[in-house]
């Protein structure tokens, strides 16, 4: 599921849906009007539609859902990755991996405790 899909995260989104061994089974953004049309492009790029959803809650309780990217502005990076390792979900969160230095050792505490791989994304050096 790829939460935030405007500026990096459409990047994301559209990149991981052209992987051969990946899909992109949710797209997920508060702005419901770029859903819709959003969806429409990535289900051109992998063959198959993602579902659209507007709460990343609803992204976490899904059990289908491997795994999420972070690519919300960068104020939410630190709480998702949280929540997303605490929900059983591996993360890809992008750069800055949080606000600062208590936020980050929190994310490394969540991702040790529930035994999850969490990838900081940094563009051309991940």
């Amino acid at each position: 599921c790829v939460i935030g899909i405007r500026g990096r995260g459409g990047s994301l989104a559209r990149g991981f849906a052209a992987l051969p061994n990946a899909q992109v089974t949710h797209l997920c953004d508060v702005n419901e009007p770029l859903l819709e049309p959003f969806g429409l492009e990535i289900a051109e790029i992998q063959k198959s539609r993602p579902k659209l959803i507007t709460d990343l809650r609803r992204a976490l309780d899904d059990k289908s859902i491997d795994a999420i990217v972070v690519g919300t502005p960068d104020h939410w990076h630190a709480l998702a990755t949280i929540w997303g390792c605490q929900a059983g979900k591996h993360v890809y969160v992008e750069k800055p991996i949080s606000n600062n230095v208590f936020e980050g050792w929190q994310m490394l505490a969540a991702a040790r405790k529930y035994n999850r791989v969490v990838q900081v994304g940094t563009q051309s050096r991940s």
